[in-house]
């Protein structure tokens, strides 16, 4: 490393020793000490702390102080995750600190990431990265890559061999046990710590491999099957398993044809029918927020809510905005979503927008989040990075520096 690079980095531990809250560092509420004054100040909503003072600022990002907000009910502060292809056609995660508005790149994966998002043979035909996320992980469970073979046409096989797993607390990846087959266009789902994975295709198409199902448990690194599907109608495109209520729901097809809708009890580890008003009005995205349903109809740009008690959905909101996106993530009240680009920005790899949807007031509300570079392929919402950590990388690193 050369002086300059040294002295950048030696900035940046300094700043960041300038930056993270330390209970030492001097008195939070006068008369009270620091663990007792975050405490009460654990009470008062986050963005109630922001622009009073840089001490109070920097508690949020404290934590002991996130922790404790967690102990009492209250809500962490989570940042806003997005796999970003960029202009050179490599990809990156970064994630966004809604109160400070500042971008944070993730470090590299484990291995780079070679995925192929468009069909050159098929124009409009485009495919998927899949992701799910826990409270503190971030997962990567499945995508393509292309391949030729000597073949005269391109084809797609499975990108991924492990589930890459970024944990928040630690600032690091690793690579999860290997699939007992890597699959593309798939079901996935996440409830607890465990990712759950269903149907989709190998490298080639097999009929027991479009009806099996497993999870991973994130916390023992093991792979357990589950009880097979009963159909291969989930064998042909990337989704979402929606968790709500302990059980997570699937749907196949946006449309109203060639449709099915399975549920899986989490209670009972069995397979359960889909009531026909959820299974046929699902024709889009689809969250669940706060223990409702809701979904996007695009290109009308219809906003709805399932309501059980009469087994149908109900529009809330109409607006052009909401007619052009993809990819629904839900969180706390609102509903977080990736502009679709088009043909020509998937092309120039343009900057793209999130789209943040607070279901939380009377009123739904739309917001964006604008992303300056790349494209936005997947997007997840989960606990912010642990910047604690990056310290003791950065200290580790100066020391090497013999600085």
């Amino acid at each position: 490393m050369d002086g300059s690079c040294k002295r950048v980095r030696l900035g940046q531990v300094l700043d960041a020793i300038l930056n993270t809250p330390m209970e030492c560092a001097g008195q939070i509420l006068p008369g009270l000490p620091d663990h007792l004054a975050m405490e009460c100040l654990a009470r008062v909503p986050l963005g109630s702390l922001t622009g009073v003072s840089k001490t109070w600022q920097n508690i949020i990002y404290d934590p002991y102080f996130q922790s404790f907000r967690a102990s009492i009910g209250r809500s962490k502060l989570d940042w806003v995750y997005t796999l970003v292809q960029m202009q050179d056609k490599s990809f990156k995660w970064r994630a966004f600190d809604p109160l400070s508005s500042q971008w944070h790149d993730l470090p590299p994966t484990p291995h780079p990431m070679d995925f192929q998002l468009l069909n050159p043979g098929c124009i409009g035909v485009s495919y998927s990265v899949q992701c799910v996320s826990t409270s503190s992980k971030l997962v990567m469970v499945a995508a393509v890559k292309a391949k030729k073979d000597g073949q005269p046409r391109m084809t797609v096989e499975p990108a991924l061999e492990h589930p890459y797993i970024f944990d928040t607390s630690t600032n690091s990846w690793k690579q999860g046990s290997p699939f007992s087959v890597p699959r593309k266009w798939c079901v996935c789902g996440v409830a607890d710590e465990k990712v759950y994975v269903a149907s989709g295709s190998g490298k080639d198409w097999s009929q027991e491999l479009s009806k099996s199902a497993e999870f991973y448990n994130l916390e023992n690194d093991k792979w357990e099957r589950l009880q097979k599907l009963s159909t291969s109608k989930f064998s042909g495109e990337a989704m979402n398993a929606v968790l709500n209520n302990n059980k997570l729901y699937f749907v196949s097809g946006r449309g109203v044809f060639s449709k099915d809708g399975v549920v899986y009890d989490l209670g009972t580890n069995s397979w359960l029918e889909m009531s026909p008003g959820l299974k046929w009005g699902w024709r889009g995205p689809c969250v669940s927020v706060n223990g409702k349903f809701y979904l996007l109809e695009t290109p009308a740009g219809k906003l709805k809510v399932y309501v059980p008690e009469r087994d149908e959905w109900d529009t809330i909101m109409l607006d052009s905005r909401l007619a052009n996106l993809e990819v629904f993530v839900g969180t706390k009240g609102k509903i977080v979503a990736i502009e679709a680009a088009s043909g020509k920005d998937k092309e120039t790899n343009a900057g793209s927008l999130l789209r943040v949807i607070d279901i939380a007031s009377e009123t739904p509300q739309i917001f964006d989040i604008p992303v300056q570079d790349g494209q936005v392929v997947s997007v997840q919402v989960l606990a912010m990075m642990n910047q604690v950590h990056e310290l003791l990388h950065l200290l580790e690193e100066y020391q090497h520096c013999g600085l």
